[in-house]
């Protein structure tokens, strides 16, 4: 009995270290400010992310982390000649992910991710 619990939790371990951010997501994420429609392009080693964030204020670069279904993920954006690092934190699935994001002091809000297909 033991030995098959223990098969049951290792199995859902290496199920959720399945989880591959690799992609380009289309984003929407949702403030007190509005609505913003961003994308990320995306690239996961391990557990480590990298890519580049799309939106209004131009390219940015992206780092972050995802661990089994968790990923979190910074980008640094310039506007107002100052620097704004926004936080996101959430989960992500095969084609999806969701969470909250962080706007520095300036706030918080929802976002949602679609993969793009193809």
């Amino acid at each position: 009995m033991l030995g098959l619990a223990l098969v049951a939790v290792i199995s859902i371990a290496l199920l959720r270290a399945q989880t591959d951010a690799t992609g380009t997501w289309d984003l929407t994420v949702v403030s007190r400010q509005g609505t913003a429609t961003p994308s990320l392009t995306l690239q996961q080693s391990g557990e480590q992310l990298s890519g580049t964030y799309h939106g209004r204020f131009g390219d940015s670069k992206v780092t972050g982390t995802v661990r089994g279904d968790d990923i979190q993920f910074t980008v640094t954006l310039r506007f107002q000649d100052q620097d704004h690092v926004i936080t996101y934190t959430g989960t992500v699935a095969t084609d999806s992910m969701k969470g909250t994001v962080q706007f520095g002091d300036r706030g918080s809000g929802t976002w949602s991710g679609k993969r793009r297909s193809g």
